[in-house]
């Protein structure tokens, strides 16, 4: 993995390990002894007795931070923020708007038969990203991590996260173009892909018939 600049805010970080590490349902005994033994580092860095505890406790729960922090992708849970998209990160780099064959042709030169076949491809492109994104735990899209621990990502990793939130956007699209927040969107933001998924089926299967009825007339 990219070595990432050092954060801004080491002990904010930390307190995202914490929190991450930490869950008290979690069988993962050595996140929960990480999670422990940074929250007593950071508490000790901010109560220490003395202004050198603190100093110390400050430079050793630095030091421990950042060296949990190299090995992010192996940590358990969530607190490595790309841990959750493993399957979409296999295929995103393959399945986007720019890689539709169709539209090379463009649309002045294009076949209707090429414009259906075109918006085919996007209908189920988008389908099947939100089908991976419905993989997610409580049917989330991404959550937008904390902006320490985005900034404590090295460069490859931030355009990886930003590329999947740009899916997300893509996704919602009504027949007219984009879905309307407040139809698709749930309570904590992020996008219904239930609906998102029924809607881009059946955009696709109003394609297809189109598809069908312009090859058999064309068979005739």
């Amino acid at each position: 993995m990219a070595r990432s600049k050092p954060p801004k805010d080491v002990l904010e970080l930390g307190k995202h390990l914490v929190r991450e590490l930490g869950y008290e349902d979690s069988f993962d005994t050595l996140g929960r002894w990480m999670s422990h033994h940074v929250a007593e580092l950071i508490d000790q860095s901010e109560n220490g007795d003395t202004e050198g505890d603190r100093l110390e406790a400050r430079k050793r729960a630095t030091e421990t931070i950042l060296r949990i922090w190299e090995h992010r992708a192996a940590l358990p849970g969530k607190a490595y923020p790309l841990s959750s998209y493993k399957d979409i990160l296999q295929v995103l780099e393959h399945l986007k708007p720019s890689d539709n064959p169709f539209w090379e042709y463009g649309y002045p030169n294009s076949t209707t038969r090429d414009q259906l076949a075109g918006r085919l491809f996007d209908y189920l492109t988008r389908l099947t990203i939100t089908l991976l994104l419905m993989k997610l735990p409580l049917d989330g899209g991404p959550v937008e991590p904390d902006s320490v621990v985005k900034d404590s990502l090295d460069e490859t990793e931030q355009r990886i996260l930003i590329s999947i939130q740009s899916w997300v956007k893509l996704l919602e699209i009504e027949k007219s173009g984009n879905v309307k927040a407040d139809k698709n969107k749930r309570k904590h933001g992020n996008p219904n892909l239930a609906n998102i998924a029924l809607e881009l089926i059946d955009q696709s299967n109003e394609v297809l018939v189109e598809l069908q009825t312009n090859i058999r007339n064309d068979d005739q």
